[in-house]
């Protein structure tokens, strides 16, 4: 039995992918703001990734079934106006979680006013830094 993907790539090969699907361009921080510079990035990045590690049967396999033209609009978040709900959901939990453990983990019931100077002062300039 022949495998074109070795068993010590498959997890780099599936985060890649969920990088990819996850990506749209109302979600900073991926790639290119656009539907099309995502799809260009995400091609790249697995293209370059295959041609790296002399890995052409994987790449044939991922183009055909994955990355070319009709099948990527498929599967890829990137191609929808709207990001999806449950997408915003975990984003959002995952911004409060980490407002509770890097900056709230001492306090069980802040009140407003302390938790509005941690957002301002705290947090706020991390993200202007970003």
């Amino acid at each position: 039995r022949r495998t074109f993907c070795p068993s010590e790539l498959r997890k780099h090969v599936i985060e890649m992918m969920e990088q990819h699907f996850c990506a749209h361009p109302l979600i900073p921080g991926y790639s290119h703001p656009s539907a099309a510079g995502i799809r260009q990035w995400a091609v790249r990045q697995m293209y370059t990734f295959c041609k790296d590690r002399d890995l052409c049967e994987l790449w044939a396999y991922l183009w055909e079934n994955w990355y070319r033209r009709g099948r990527f609009e498929l599967w890829a978040h990137s191609t929808g106006d709207k990001v999806p709900r449950l997408k915003t959901t975990m984003i959002m939990e995952s911004h409060w979680w980490h407002i509770k453990v890097d900056y709230l983990m001492h306090f069980s019931k802040p009140r407003v006013d302390l938790l509005i100077w941690i957002l301002v002062v705290k947090l706020a300039p991390t993200y202007y830094k970003r």
